[in-house]
């Protein structure tokens, strides 16, 4: 796995730009329509099933996440480990977050977040897949672990949407913030709590729900009012 970036730990940093969304008066964003248009992802079509269990296709991806075990670093461990929200982007902005209104990006951003998650979180009962984890006692999980089903990986599917729609207020960090987000999905087989399986098919929707919430006239006039009241 790739080691975490030196912008990954700027906790100090990252605590002094949430400063911002704290006791400023604000406007409201909320949106009087979804910014995840309802049926606009149809993920059965987007991802294929997962390989039955004891599988040699299933068995392969044990075998990775069996290495990941045995190879992560210490810096793996404290990536992993750190919660994945919108502020867990903050430092790769850096001055750039003081040209928005960044309480009102976070608000926006967290109900599109919220919206997702509502509608992936149907779909893991679909396939039902049992976590490595459970599967297999000798991985050892770490991070956000959750007895929940395994595919698709939501944490790959947020990160994805948080990179994407940061990067529609921040186009010139596209780049660094879907490089983060990757990460974060990679991370999550580190973590001994997803296949990679999991991981590509998280991206995958990621991108999906991304285009649609984006394509939304409701997440761009709020985008545009978020820029406009800095």
């Amino acid at each position: 796995m790739t080691p975490a970036r030196s912008y990954l730990t700027a906790p100090a940093f990252a605590a002094g730009l949430a400063l911002l969304t704290i006791g400023v008066a604000q406007p409201s964003y909320a949106a009087t329509e979804r910014y995840l248009p309802e049926g606009s992802v149809n993920a059965t079509e987007l991802i294929p099933p997962p390989p039955e269990m004891n599988s040699a296709a299933f068995d392969t991806q044990m075998a990775i996440v069996e290495w990941a075990q045995v190879t992560r670093t210490p810096e793996q461990v404290e990536f992993v480990e750190t919660p994945l929200t919108v502020e867990r982007f903050w430092p790769i902005l850096g001055s750039d977050m003081f040209t928005v209104d960044a309480a009102g990006l976070k608000t926006v951003i967290d109900q599109s977040i919220n919206e997702v998650r509502s509608d992936y979180d149907a779909l893991k009962s679909v396939y039902d897949l049992p976590r490595p984890f459970v599967v297999n006692e000798a991985v050892n999980p770490i991070g956000d672990v959750r007895p929940v089903a395994s595919y698709p990986s939501g944490h790959s599917i947020r990160a994805v949407v948080y990179a994407r729609l940061l990067s529609e207020a921040f186009p010139e960090h596209e780049v660094a913030l879907i490089d983060l987000a990757e990460q974060v999905g990679h991370g999550r087989v580190t973590g001994g709590v997803h296949y990679p399986m999991d991981i590509i098919a998280g991206q995958t929707l990621g991108h999906a729900y991304a285009d649609a919430i984006i394509a939304n006239p409701a997440f761009q006039d709020a985008i545009a009012q978020v820029r406009l009241s800095s």
